[in-house]
């Protein structure tokens, strides 16, 4: 490693790299305070399952069309700082008008506004981290758990907040969690946040993202495995009280689990080089199917919190192993633009068909029947995992990706 363990903590090379620390802490901590505990607010206005789920799935639509296109805007113009600066305090402004609205309406389209800067916030923050990381011979994982730790806290400190002085709290820390992180950013130089400028077309550099089978692939598998994901972030608190928790207990819960993501973050590096990037995934992509399966059938809340490390071990190990395997698969003047497509994918039109058909299935079935669908969707996106991890294109895929990225 370029920079020594002591040296991370002092100024200069070091102070970027706790700043990135930072940026990652406060991110995921405002993301933490609002997703886990958004229901609440939704059940204090009155809404139904359906409305929620449409609702829900606002983001994933939005992100669709947003995510390309920031990340089209950073890879053209190398001004990746610039947008999540802007992105970031937008976002953090917005998140507080949701303290004077009250109806569907009004949160539906305040939800649109929100979703369109929050769309911006991860891809473009995880393609300044993997530049920086690669640069420095780091471990992207390594910075990654930062935020898992912040969304670990934020779920149990704002569940608490809420439980004591209603739902409005989680919004006032969502917005204060990202003007920090705002301020952390801000500390960073730009070019450590800037890659060398390419001239790549646009429209055919999407085309040639399109071409990798490698990278389409993934794409279905991480639309099934993030959907499932995200939409848990959303439901599990409604599911949570109807197996006997509590409000307090919801935040404990994603304390538990948020919190044993930074382990296993930490570990994901010695797992890729043991046995393999696509190996890793599929573990982990197995795990979270199992887990979805055990949920469905109504465990008690104490088995719940008692296994909180499978959350871990599938949610940690992917999120720390994706960004990388899509790093690794596609052209480096395309980074941006494939993270993108990444997450509009994965967080966009699979978080969209978990969260629509979740609040239809809560409203005709129950919150359990919820967990058995996650389950059954995670099952199918194993298989294109499978498939990457055996199939004829790993080879050749490979040897192009290297190849690219030089």
């Amino acid at each position: 490693m370029s920079e020594s363990l002591s040296g991370r903590f002092l100024g200069g090379a070091g102070g970027r790299y706790v700043s990135f620390c930072a940026l990652y802490l406060f991110i995921y901590y405002g993301f933490g305070a609002f997703s886990p505990l958004i229901t609440q607010y939704y059940k204090s206005i009155h809404l139904t399952g359906t409305q929620i789920g449409m609702i829900s799935a606002v983001a994933p639509v939005v992100s669709i069309v947003a995510q390309p296109m920031w990340g089209m805007i950073c890879d053209r113009f190398q001004i990746r700082k610039a947008v999540l600066l802007g992105t970031l305090l937008a976002s953090g402004l917005v998140g507080l008008l949701f303290t004077a609205v009250s109806t569907y309406a009004f949160v539906f389209l305040l939800y649109i506004l929100l979703s369109f800067f929050q769309s911006a916030i991860i891809p473009v923050s995880d393609s300044l981290t993997l530049n920086y990381t690669k640069k420095h011979q780091l471990q992207f994982g390594d910075i990654r758990m930062w935020g898992a730790v912040g969304f670990a806290l934020a779920a149990f400190v704002t569940g608490l907040f809420v439980e004591r002085w209603g739902p409005s709290v989680l919004f006032i820390s969502y917005c204060l969690a990202l003007i920090t992180a705002f301020l952390f950013l801000m500390r960073l130089p730009g070019e450590v946040t800037e890659s060398s400028r390419f001239t790549v077309s646009i429209f055919k550099g999407m085309k040639q993202l399109l071409r990798i089978p490698r990278f389409l692939l993934f794409l279905l598998a991480s639309f099934c495995m993030f959907g499932a994901v995200n939409a848990n972030n959303i439901w599990f608190s409604l599911y949570y009280q109807e197996i006997g928790g509590t409000v307090a207990g919801v935040g404990l819960a994603f304390l538990l689990f948020a919190g044993s993501e930074a382990p296993f973050m930490k570990l994901a590096g010695y797992f890729v080089r043991r046995w393999g990037i696509e190996t890793t995934l599929l573990g982990a992509a197995t795990f979270s199917a199992i887990r979805w399966f055990w949920y469905s059938s109504a465990p008690s809340t104490t088995a719940v919190l008692l296994i909180f490390f499978i959350q871990g071990i599938s949610v940690g190990f992917y999120l720390a192993t994706a960004a990388q395997f899509v790093r690794e698969n596609t052209p480096a003047s395309l980074q941006v633009t494939a993270l993108a497509v990444f997450f509009s994918v994965g967080s966009g039109l699979g978080t969209m068909l978990c969260n629509l058909l979740a609040g239809w299935i809560k409203d005709e079935f129950s919150t359990l029947a919820i967990y058995l669908f996650f389950g059954v969707v995670t099952t199918i996106g194993i298989l294109p995992l499978l498939v990457i991890r055996f199939g004829p294109w790993k080879r050749i895929e490979q040897d192009e990706g290297v190849s690219a990225t030089q």
